[in-house]
């Protein structure tokens, strides 16, 4: 993070920060601690980080699944920090002293970006290190930075600043300093961890969808062996409408098949073992055990083609991610389903909130609701659709749940709006390139979600069709 910055991003922090109550420290990776701070007049989330690659500080509006047991620096920061008296630039250097409170009097925590170096230091009133998020031992290029030393300022670095404040700062002309940083730094972390976690989501989800069209295969070659139970109900039938002529001994008997218009005759192989009743029975009973094994077919046939839907779903909502927090939710909901393994689940809790929905309004100012995930679908579709609204999807296709809002104002939507709403639904969907794409628009009566089926998926039981164009109103 570069001097000028750091220095811009201070001074808006020198007022909200001054004499800001400390709620929570919790130190969610290895080198990065965050702050939750109440000023009297609002909640704050201070990030500092100590990664090499991405050393910086600034409000953030992230959050974290934070460990069980916290580590070792975050415990003592929680100790000895209970309110932030100021925060500063010191020595001109790209170091940030936060000036602190706490039940053992005063103290000093150091904010180091200083790239390789970058490190966090909590400093005694003296100046000597209480302790120090990476503890450095005594070399000949390095300063000694463990607990208890006197703390000595790093060998300043001269950089050309004229080359240094224009690559970090044009982002957004109209967003605050903190801001900036934050969805620079956002940006830079989400290109870095993607790949390795994409690809790891990416296989989790084909690797699955490969094993359940292999499953959905054999279920369909069992389902057209089934079928022909029903025969057996027929010579179960005829054998017991002629059991008179059925003499016991008897390999097959002749009869007319009366099920056929007109009746022909038809040959029914006997077990010369059984009497003739026995034979009855030993047909009724194939057929019963047919339809039994034809109605659990049918039901893991649905099942199987629920899930392939489900994960069809995931796969297009991981392909249209664009920050860590779509990821982590699709994961999420992996972990949920056993399909993909928690690495941190005996230190880590659970604590990943629904991300909000994304909303904006129709021509006709209309509430216009849609999901990004199958969290926020199932939100929208569940929770937040009533009586009167209009619910809309991109037909055969994944995609998001869009919602209007019309039931809770008792307004009508114009043909302009509902076109509107569609093509938010095409916009985000599989078929968002296509030129022209066909959505359902559905009244909120006709949309339901089946007990126990997969996040964002629902029944509908009624539509009709919009040919519009994709739009997405972010873009």
């Amino acid at each position: 993070m570069k001097l000028d910055l750091i220095k811009h991003v201070v001074a808006e922090l020198a007022e909200p920060l001054a004499d800001a109550r400390v709620s929570k420290i919790y130190q969610p990776a290895p080198e990065i601690i965050l702050f939750k701070l109440w000023n009297g007049r609002e909640t704050l989330r201070l990030l500092l980080s100590a990664e090499v690659q991405k050393s910086r500080l600034h409000l953030t509006d992230r959050t974290w699944p934070n460990p069980h047991i916290p580590p070792r620096f975050c415990q003592l920061l929680r100790a000895r920090i209970t309110r932030i008296d100021s925060i500063s630039v010191v020595n001109d250097d790209r170091i940030v002293q936060l000036e602190c409170q706490g039940k053992q009097g005063s103290c000093r925590l150091l904010v180091e970006l200083t790239g390789k170096s970058s490190n966090l230091l909590l400093l005694d009133e003296h100046g000597r290190i209480i302790d120090v998020l990476k503890r450095i031992s005594r070399s000949d290029k390095e300063r000694i930075i463990l607990p208890g030393e006197k703390y000595l300022f790093p060998e300043k670095i001269k950089f050309d600043h004229k080359n240094e404040t224009t690559i970090d700062v044009q982002l957004n002309l109209n967003a605050t300093w903190n801001q900036t940083v934050e969805k620079l730094y956002s940006g830079m972390e989400y290109t870095e961890n993607k790949d390795d976690f994409y690809f790891q989501l990416q296989q989790t989800i084909k690797r699955q969808i490969r094993k359940l069209k292999k499953r959905l295969l054999s279920i369909e070659k069992d389902h057209q062996k089934q079928q022909g139970f029903d025969l057996d109900r027929q010579k179960g039938e005829l054998l017991l409408a002629n059991l008179h002529l059925i003499a016991q001994g008897k390999d097959k008997i002749e009869l007319q098949n009366y099920f056929l218009q007109p009746p022909e005759p038809m040959t029914v192989a006997l077990d010369p073992r059984l009497k003739p009743q026995q034979n009855v029975e030993k047909y009724f009973k194939h057929y019963k055990k047919g339809k039994r094994g034809e109605k659990h077919s049918l039901r893991r046939l649905q099942e199987t083609q629920a899930e392939l839907e489900w994960l069809g779903q995931l796969d297009f909502q991981l392909k249209d991610s664009v920050k860590n927090s779509d990821t982590e939710e699709i994961a999420q909901e992996l972990r949920d389903a056993g399909l993909l393994k928690d690495r941190n689940r005996l230190h880590t809790k659970r604590t990943l909130q629904p991300s909000k929905c994304h909303e904006t309004n129709s021509p006709s100012g209309l509430r216009i609701l849609w999901g990004r995930n199958n969290r926020q679908n199932d939100e929208i579709s569940t929770k937040m659709l009533k009586t009167g609204d209009y619910w809309f999807h991109v037909q055969q296709a994944p995609g998001a749940h869009v919602v209007m809002k019309t039931g809770d104002i008792n307004v009508q939507p114009t043909d302009e709006d509902l076109n509107y709403a569609a093509s938010i639904a095409a916009g985000y969907s599989k078929l968002k390139n296509d030129h022209k794409v066909e959505v359902m628009v559905s009244e909120a009566k006709s949309v339901h979600k089946p007990k126990g089926c997969k996040p964002g998926l629902v029944n509908v039981l009624q539509y009709k069709t919009l040919l519009v164009h994709p739009f997405r109103p972010d873009q």
